[in-house]
């Protein structure tokens, strides 16, 4: 529920939580999208390789970064 302080509204935990998870289910689907451009760049043979995998480890990064805020937050729903 929004709960009104003032003139302001505040959002409650779950509220925050959800809209949280909306914002950063974005960032993972680029994340993901990055890694299967970044693969597909390897196995393409005319391209180069550092550049495939360059692309790939940007992907499996933010992968990583952004599941790690996600697993940071959850636990924090949980307490």
């Amino acid at each position: 529920m929004i709960k009104r302080k003032g003139s302001k509204m505040h959002l409650s935990k779950e509220e925050e939580f959800e809209i949280l998870k909306m914002v950063l289910d974005k960032f993972l689907w680029i994340g993901t999208i990055s890694l299967m451009f970044g693969v597909y760049l390897l196995l393409t043979p005319h391209n180069d390789v550092g550049l495939g995998l360059l692309v790939t480890l940007i992907g499996a990064t933010m992968l990583l970064m952004f599941t790690s805020i996600i697993t940071k937050q959850f636990n924090y729903k949980k307490e």
